[in-house]
């Protein structure tokens, strides 16, 4: 967004530290590779003083090198500070002005008063899992010019975990060591693959979102570690807890409190949101076919229900396989 051509200053909107960190970095790097003096003063606008801190920040140095001044707490700095950092903005002085405001409802007009005067404004949302952690991923390796196959990233995923920071580090390095344009799970496999610890719970959690993919994509990764010993009852297991949850909070009576509804699905309060939100993908016919569909599947992992029904470890990763697709597949689309 670019409110005045002379307007120095950047506003970053988001609470994802990792993103503002690198915004703020990329920002300082771009200044210094014009004038290496450039420094960097910290303003926290919430602090006593703040504006005749901001002021002192913005004066020039003795040695009329550049400077960048980087302002946190926006949202709740008084009305006063805002106005100053705005007519800083606009005035000449060889001084960058930041803004840090996290977003959302606090301290709304003080976001809306800067994005008025901003030159840029740069987005650095939470990055939430499940789907915003693939296209973190996606946008890192684009950025790197660097594509992963659909395999290599659930591998590099489960390897590393949803901490941004270290999945940045993990796609910088891949694109530094590997030449090819598209990298495959076999070079994931190289450098992460030692770390890679699947979990039914990632299973379920992929099945309950109707991710058919991703799900198969975890279990076969899950095959291949340990000698698939985290395959059988215990990703069952982990599958029918989740079913469980998810035909607890849909069969309970409108108007249960929260409270009530965590207790019967045996759950936290804070994972409501996201059963409420998996929900959206599941009919009651749907619940109903998984539990029949988990039920035949625990007897075939633990031996069968009769006599001769035991299956090969071969038989039950395909029986597993089938399960995790025909759940995971939402019949809607």
């Amino acid at each position: 967004m670019v409110a005045s051509a002379s307007s120095t200053l950047t506003l970053i909107v988001g609470s994802e530290d990792f993103l503002v960190e690198r915004a703020i970095s990329q920002i300082v790097r771009s200044a210094r590779s014009v004038d290496p003096d450039t420094e960097r003063r910290e303003v926290d606008g919430i602090a006593p003083g703040a504006r005749g801190t901001l002021e002192q920040a913005c004066s020039p140095t003795l040695f009329g090198g550049g400077a960048i001044v980087v302002v946190d707490n926006t949202e709740s700095a008084d009305p006063a500070l805002i106005a100053s950092i705005t007519r800083a903005a606009q005035e000449e002085g060889g001084v960058e002005l930041i803004a840090l405001h996290p977003g959302g409802a606090r301290g709304k007009k003080n976001l809306e008063a800067l994005a008025k005067v901003a030159r840029e404004r740069v987005s650095c949302d939470e990055v939430k899992r499940g789907r915003a952690i693939s296209d973190f991923v996606n946008a890192e390796m684009r950025s790197l010019k660097r594509t992963l196959t659909p395999q290599a990233q659930a591998l590099l995923i489960a390897a590393v975990g949803t901490d941004i920071r270290a999945l940045a580090s993990a796609c910088s390095q891949l694109a530094s060591d590997v030449q090819r344009n598209e990298i495959d799970a076999d070079e994931v496999g190289k450098y992460f693959g030692g770390t890679v610890d699947v979990t039914g719970f990632q299973i379920a959690d992929a099945v309950l979102n109707r991710q058919a993919s991703q799900a198969l994509r975890l279990l076969r990764l899950a095959e291949g570690t340990d000698g698939g010993s985290r395959l059988g009852p215990a990703t069952v297991a982990s599958l029918v807890n989740a079913i469980r949850q998810l035909v607890a909070v849909s069969g309970a009576a409108p108007g249960t409190s929260e409270r009530d509804l965590a207790a019967i699905a045996k759950v936290p309060p804070w994972k409501l949101r996201t059963i409420n939100q998996q929900l959206r993908r599941w009919s009651q016919l749907d619940l109903a076919e998984a539990v029949l569909l988990l039920g035949n599947l625990d007897a075939a992992m633990k031996g069968g229900l009769r006599e001769g029904d035991q299956l090969e470890p071969t038989q039950k990763g395909l029986a597993m396989e089938e399960a995790v697709v025909r759940m995971g597949t939402d019949g809607r689309k």
